[in-house]
């Protein structure tokens, strides 16, 4: 009789894992953000989507921390290739291990006497305590008071910042190497010090709209969407840019004009509308086999 019961994710094999990489990969937006990548579809464009790869390298990460797959997902930031925590996550992996921590906080911004001091004891060495003390004077000498999210959250940044230090200093065992919060790599954070960026997002190395508006014949256009394949750049926008030129030059090449893709004279024509046209003649040139989708 073959079991249903589902396999606890540090006993599977990895093929198994990575299926299941697979598998969380199709949540599309439940998928943070920072583990999205461009991906190619079969037709040569690009679009963005979670990346498999990413979703299994936190996975990775989360089990060699003992954490559950989705706790990784939701806490564990790869920032430039390396593995951070978000400092609630770092707190709980350290008191898995049977640490124990603490934060107590004094004065006030306003005050400009803020203090954030982050405490930690050993389980296997309970008569020491190790400490880590944060303060908005401490911050603006590191130059960090200038940054957005510290003006707005000095408190919790201060907070964050005394957890990760004490963590290291007390419990690098159980972070095993990972012992950085997104903010200490200088990345963009939200107020709980998790990771505020979308990754994977590139520059175009081409102003593609620019030359697809400047092409003359369909064959320049169709050198452009060739160039922009290659190079993984065929993305939705560049292909409705491409298909309306198409469309166009294809119009002022026709000796007679049909009227139904035509707007008749004085008709108002929304965008849209007009880029649906002009998609609509470059598929039907495909389907006839006058150009190469």
């Amino acid at each position: 009789m073959t079991s249903t019961a589902l396999k606890p994710y540090d006993s599977a094999s990895l093929p198994e894992r990575q299926q299941y990489a697979q598998t969380l990969a199709t949540g599309g937006d439940l998928i943070p953000r920072g583990l999205w990548a461009q991906v190619r579809q079969p037709d040569g464009s690009v679009t963005q989507a979670p990346s498999p790869g990413k979703v299994l390298l936190v996975m990775e990460t989360g089990a060699m921390l003992g954490l559950h797959p989705v706790a990784a997902l939701q806490g564990v930031h790869i920032i430039e290739g390396k593995a951070t925590l978000s400092p609630a996550l770092m707190s709980a992996v350290v008191r898995k291990a049977g640490h124990r921590l603490r934060v107590r906080t004094s004065g006030s911004i306003a005050g400009g006497d803020f203090a954030a001091t982050a405490s930690l004891t050993r389980s296997d060495d309970p008569d020491f305590t190790y400490e880590a003390t944060w303060t908005t004077e401490r911050a603006t000498r590191a130059g960090l008071m200038g940054k957005d999210v510290w003006k707005k959250y000095a408190e919790a940044m201060c907070k964050a910042r005394a957890i990760s230090e004490v963590c290291r200093e007390g419990a690098e065992d159980a972070l095993m190497g990972v012992h950085y919060t997104p903010e200490e790599l200088d990345t963009p954070v939200t107020q709980n010090g998790e990771a505020d960026v979308i990754e994977g997002v590139l520059e175009p190395t081409e102003d593609w709209a620019a030359m697809i508006k400047d092409a003359q014949t369909k064959e320049a256009v169709e050198e452009i969407v060739a160039r922009a394949k290659a190079v993984g750049e065929f993305t939705d926008p560049v292909r409705t840019l491409a298909l309306a030129r198409y469309g166009a030059i294809g119009r002022a090449e026709e000796k007679t004009v049909e009227a139904e893709p035509v707007a008749n004279e004085g008709e108002e024509v929304s965008e849209e509308e007009y880029l649906r046209r002009e998609a609509a003649e470059y598929e039907a040139a495909v389907a006839r086999g006058e150009v190469q989708p």
